[in-house]
């Protein structure tokens, strides 16, 4: 099948497997485009060690993963993007299943890593954390998803385009699945794999962290 109506978004800080990622969807999804946004790698940046005419990197002005996906957007003109992280805790041909919903018809499609989780690939005080905050967004928006904070996800561009995204930080997840709400997506959700991080990196949500995005759900309320 061509992915070539399809760019993948891999937002990256210091995470040694972006290259064994960024390959595997080059190689999975024939034509699709890849755009990396990177923060760290020291004085250097991000060396992948390969090139493609497929694939854009763009070193990230500020930080946090909400300015780093706000910043790539603006460089991905394909009629779907698909964002996933780049250490390796996803499976890349998950992609197909939520590109097959934004083309069936979905203005986004979320990966729902919850659904059949190992333990130790996501810890259980932060899987407790996930559901609440997802359950508190389902009560207020009516958003009925079952993973709210997935990493891995399909938008069609131009309703992504509409969107007002202002969170620096990793509630860019959660702002992106409320004001899609808000702005009448047809927001869909797939179950996925998902695996333990590769590397020493983590950047996997703390206590405040957790706290925060359950906050963060009554920011939007009265937002558009």
């Amino acid at each position: 099948m061509d992915y070539s109506d399809t760019t993948v978004m891999i937002p990256v800080k210091d995470e040694p497997a972006v290259a064994a990622v960024t390959k595997s969807v080059l190689r999975n999804l024939p034509g699709c485009k890849v755009a990396i946004v990177y923060k760290g790698y020291g004085k250097e940046g991000l060396k992948l060690g390969f090139s493609d005419k497929r694939l854009t990197i763009i070193k990230q002005n500020g930080s946090g993963k909400g300015v780093g996906v706000v910043q790539a957007a603006k460089h991905i003109h394909t009629e779907i993007m698909c964002l996933i992280d780049g250490d390796a805790t996803y499976e890349v041909n998950d992609l197909k299943k939520v590109i097959a919903l934004v083309r069936d018809g979905a203005d986004m499609a979320l990966g729902n890593r919850l659904y059949k989780i190992d333990p130790e690939s996501m810890p259980g005080h932060i899987q407790f954390g996930n559901k609440v905050i997802t359950i508190i967004a389902d009560i207020l928006y009516g958003m009925n998803i079952k993973d709210s904070q997935t990493g891995l996800r399909a938008v069609r561009k131009s309703a992504f385009d509409t969107l007002v995204l202002r969170e620096r930080y990793f509630g860019i997840e959660s702002e992106m699945n409320i004001k899609g709400r808000k702005r009448g997506f047809r927001i869909a959700e797939t179950p996925i794999k998902y695996y333990k991080r590769v590397g020493e990196v983590q950047h996997q949500m703390k206590l405040i962290d957790g706290v925060n995005l359950a906050l963060l759900n009554f920011k939007w309320l009265n937002d558009k």
